[in-house]
């Protein structure tokens, strides 16, 4: 009499199948759950890294290429001061007046009836001591 108390009569085998094979569905779904989430985070932080990267390098290239705007503009504007220099003397030298003294001045060439003298600069001297 002993057995008969200890066990356990099965009821209802149908019913606990039925509950065991929804758990099983709900732990598949659960499983397919965590995988197609994980792979979504995964692509989702490979493409967020990819981007900040490549905002990162066009970032170093836009601060690069505005530091060479700078250079550049730097010798455009040197540029036009030279040339400014460039167009005063083009019309200084149309003038012959200035030709002839600039020609007295850096050639040493005379009028008629001119004498040069040749009057050594202090800085000559002192380089012949």
């Amino acid at each position: 009499m002993e057995n008969k108390r200890h066990r356990i009569p099965v009821v209802n085998q149908s019913y606990m199948r039925s509950q065991q094979q929804q758990n099983i569905q709900l732990m598949r779904k659960k499983k397919g759950l965590i995988r197609r989430l994980s792979v979504f985070f995964t692509i989702a932080f490979l493409l967020v890294f990819f981007l900040v990267k490549t905002l990162q390098a066009q970032g170093e290239l836009l601060q690069s290429k505005k530091e060479q705007l700078k250079t550049i503009e730097a010798e455009l504007e040197q540029m036009k001061n030279t040339q400014s220099v460039l167009e005063e003397e083009i019309l200084k030298l149309q003038d012959d007046e200035y030709i002839g003294k600039y020609a007295r001045q850096e050639y040493f060439l005379s009028d008629d009836g001119e004498i040069i003298f040749s009057i050594p600069n202090e800085e000559d001297e002192k380089n012949v001591d």
